[in-house]
């Protein structure tokens, strides 16, 4: 056989095979390697948090169930839910968590992956208040942050004012006593940019036990890294 004719072959094959794997499998390790990236940066707790993927050309979203111990979740443990709520497979109601990522996946189509997670530290900067002034290049797409208060009697106001205060161009959420949500164009994206928030935060709970005011960038070298591609 000639090389162009196997190089066609092994491509259809591959394309063949790819085709007959099923949602879970084709973006399974993508959510496993998040989920290891961010329980390495201790930003997930024992059983506090999930990772979600929309998946392409679909309303099928994928994401990480809620268990007690997270690093013990395989790609097994993975729910598929449909983005008005249907878990397929499986019986039972997605959790308050999981329907915050379902209600900001059909507020924002180019949203394709979230983190939401109790990240010790920006819980604690939201807890506090604290201010996120521009001290770092990582901080600058959190400076202006939206931060919703926790319903736990209002739900479903809760869910349509997380959606709604993740307008286009905004990162992520402080969610009050829940830690943070971010979005992304990918898993790789949100993922950074929940590091990269925790992060900010560490520096900045640091300066407030060390009773100081951390300088900040100046305003105009802001201005210029806002509008660098590699922020946020």
């Amino acid at each position: 056989m000639a090389n162009g004719s196997v190089t066609q072959a092994t491509g259809q094959w591959m394309a063949t095979r790819k085709s007959s794997l099923s949602t879970k499998e084709q973006w399974a390790p993508q959510i496993m390697m998040a989920l290891d990236s961010l329980v390495r940066s201790s930003l997930l707790s024992t059983s506090t948090g999930e990772i979600s993927t929309r998946v392409s050309t679909t309303d099928t979203v994928l994401m990480t169930p809620s268990v007690p111990f997270v690093e013990k979740i395989t790609a097994n443990d993975l729910l598929e839910l449909t983005i008005e709520g249907r878990i397929l497979g499986k019986r039972g109601h997605p959790s308050l968590a999981q329907q915050m990522h379902l209600a900001i996946y059909r507020a924002r189509a180019d949203v394709r992956a979230i983190v939401h997670c109790k990240a010790p530290m920006t819980t604690v900067l939201g807890i506090c208040q604290l201010p996120i002034p521009p001290i770092t290049m990582e901080a600058i797409p959190f400076t202006d942050l939206p931060r919703i208060p926790a319903y736990p009697l209002l739900k479903q106001q809760w869910l349509r004012e997380v959606a709604a205060k993740l307008t286009d161009g905004i990162p992520a959420a402080l969610l009050l006593h829940e830690g943070m949500v971010t979005i992304g164009l990918d898993l790789q994206q949100a993922v950074r940019r929940a590091i990269a928030l925790e992060n900010t935060a560490r520096i900045l709970v640091i300066c407030h036990l060390l009773h100081q005011v951390p300088s900040a960038l100046p305003p105009e070298a802001v201005d210029v890294l806002r509008n660098t591609p590699f922020i946020g």
